[in-house]
């Protein structure tokens, strides 16, 4: 009996492990823990979209959203993993969609003869791009903490 419950422990185990195994995938630089913080106008951005854009190579972009505090948790391959280490171009944009169709072409609202909708930013749309003017160095140690105060 006490071999029967030893062996189950064991699978269950092998099991778990197994489970919490993080999947990178092949070729994967090393990342390194990033947080941003997104202000405009004196006061912190929520829901704005964060963009790492790594200049040395070409691994994946780090990305993430700020909460109500404008802070954002940056992930490359997964969750708070934070950005591949170098010197990166930084994307930040937040905007929403402005009348005109805003439904879907399998709903009863939508109509084929509506103009689309308009963009309408809530950022200054100069950092939605690449030539934002907005960069960042991820190092290998030290607090990698960033703070961004967006102007007109």
């Amino acid at each position: 009996m006490t071999c029967f419950r030893l062996s189950i422990f064991l699978m269950l185990a092998l099991l778990l492990l197994g489970c919490g195994s993080s999947k990178l995938p092949p070729g994967a630089r090393p990342t390194k823990k990033v947080t941003v913080t997104v202000t405009y106008k004196g006061a912190p951005v929520e829901g704005a979209n964060v963009t790492f854009v790594n200049q040395e190579g070409d691994p994946a972009p780090a990305n993430g959203r700020t909460n109500a505090e404008g802070k954002a948790q940056l992930k490359t391959y997964i969750e708070g993993d934070g950005a591949v280490v170098g010197h990166h171009k930084v994307i930040i944009e937040k905007s929403e969609s402005v009348g005109g169709n805003n439904a879907d072409q399998d709903s009863p609202q939508y109509n084929p003869n509506a103009p689309p909708p308009t963009v309408k930013y809530l950022v200054p749309q100069k950092y939605s791009n690449l030539a934002s003017g907005l960069t960042a160095e991820v190092k290998d140690s030290g607090p990698n903490e960033f703070t961004f105060d967006l102007k007109d």
